[in-house]
């Protein structure tokens, strides 16, 4: 059953001492976590192999650490940084137990179809439809058309799966249209929104709304950006279960000056899961997907994919790469310029590996027009370069980077197990 809670970003406001005080259980609309679920990860890491993951993919600052007591024969994780509340012990591998190689786990014999056997799911981001104004993903310059976000990643997926077919892949979809995964709808969420108010907005920077605004505008924000998702992950997780998800979306720049008019900022970047910050941690359910996804180890695989669709970018596009260096919520991943690790709750959410895309920015003055032409054949000059039709120079890109990383392998490991038992 779900735990409709108030919302992280309020809770968050609150710091950690008051966190320590009065721990948060969960994050908003999710649910409890399954520990049980991490069963099949004892004994499967030594103590070193465990502090290195945490360390170079989802705790780079050491923010779980405090809520962590190791002994000789595992560790102990914490509900508090007192450590008086345990909530899931984890046994260690020894360090002088030989490690059986991996089974050896063809990718395909026929380089014509690297994808064989693989099920990819695609996420095209947000909804959009009529609930493009609600997820503010969606602006209008002058009399042209309305550039929706949710509009623009579901044309891109519906580019991509038949690539991704023609190379073997099995592709499902988290969604395929303009209509809510989750069967919530803001008004549904209106006694969270309440509490999001009454219990976490202390110090926090509300919109000038009314205070009946304020509860819709909050009620809002947990269906699309909680709700949503979660059910979008529910499906991945108990129905697909792909052996890669990619998620697709456009960016956008903060309005020059709160005006809506067009800059100059466009770049890209590729998200693996990771860089979990000490707020997040405050948090059970973080806890747990952070363990989920340590244990789960799907990061190699995020990072080749990533590197290889970077590589497409830069070759084919040439747009510079997003720079998170001191953001406090990312960190750099090592595999190339483009590719960064965030926890986002899509890549926390969903199980086995996630690939996160940021396209080009949509409010940029180079990208914009190129938008606006649509869907057309050939190719048109923007900015100076003759280009085909942004979503299928897109889609075409993330195919060539998954394809290539797929092709380039022999063997991948069967360390990997996306779905215990």
């Amino acid at each position: 059953m779900l735990r409709l809670l108030f919302p992280a970003v309020f809770a968050l406001v609150l710091g950690s001492q008051a966190a320590e005080e009065k721990p948060v259980l969960f994050s908003p609309v999710s649910e409890e976590p399954e520990w049980r679920l991490l069963d099949p990860g004892q004994g499967l890491l030594t103590r070193q192999e465990f502090e290195n993951r945490l360390r170079r993919t989802f705790d780079p600052a050491g923010a779980l650490r405090p809520y962590l007591i190791w002994d000789e024969e595992g560790v102990t994780l914490f509900r508090d940084k007192a450590r008086t509340r345990p909530l899931y012990r984890l046994t260690q591998a020894s360090e002088q137990k030989p490690k059986e190689p991996p089974v050896p786990v063809l990718c395909g014999g026929d380089s014509a179809r690297p994808l064989a056997g693989k099920v990819i799911c695609l996420d095209p981001g947000h909804i959009g439809g009529d609930w493009a104004d609600v997820e503010e993903r969606t602006f209008r310059i002058g009399n042209d058309p309305p550039v929706v976000e949710g509009e623009l990643n579901l044309r891109t997926c519906r580019l991509l799966a038949p690539l991704l077919e023609m190379a073997g892949a099995k592709v499902v979809w988290t969604h395929d249209g303009f209509v809510p995964t989750t069967p919530l709808r803001p008004a549904d969420l209106y006694p969270e929104a309440i509490t999001y108010l009454l219990q976490g907005s202390r110090g926090a920077r509300l919109p000038r709304y009314s205070a009946n605004g304020l509860i819709r505008w909050n009620a809002e924000l947990l269906f699309y950006r909680s709700a949503e998702i979660q059910a979008r992950a529910r499906r991945v997780n108990e129905e697909l279960r792909p052996d890669l998800t990619l998620c697709i979306h456009y960016n956008a720049a903060p309005w020059p000056g709160g005006r809506m008019r067009l800059t100059s900022a466009n770049r890209l970047v590729i998200f693996a899961h990771g860089s979990y910050t000490a707020e997040e941690l405050a948090f059970d359910d973080q806890k747990f997907r952070l363990l989920r996804k340590l244990l789960e180890d799907s990061t190699p695989m995020e990072l080749g994919i990533g590197e290889s669709i970077g590589k497409q970018f830069q070759e084919r596009w040439g747009f510079r790469p997003e720079n998170y260096e001191g953001s406090g919520y990312a960190h750099a991943s090592g595999a190339g310029p483009y590719v960064w690790h965030r926890n986002l709750i899509a890549n926390r959410m969903f199980d086995g590996p996630v690939v996160f895309v940021e396209g080009p920015y949509m409010n940029d003055r180079a990208i914009y027009p190129w938008i606006q032409a649509g869907e057309y054949e050939g190719t048109r000059v923007f900015a100076g370069q003759r280009r085909g039709n942004i979503y299928r120079e897109y889609a075409e890109q993330v195919a060539s980077g998954v394809i290539g990383y797929f092709r380039s392998r022999t063997q991948s490991s069967g360390a990997f197990t996306n779905y215990p038992p």
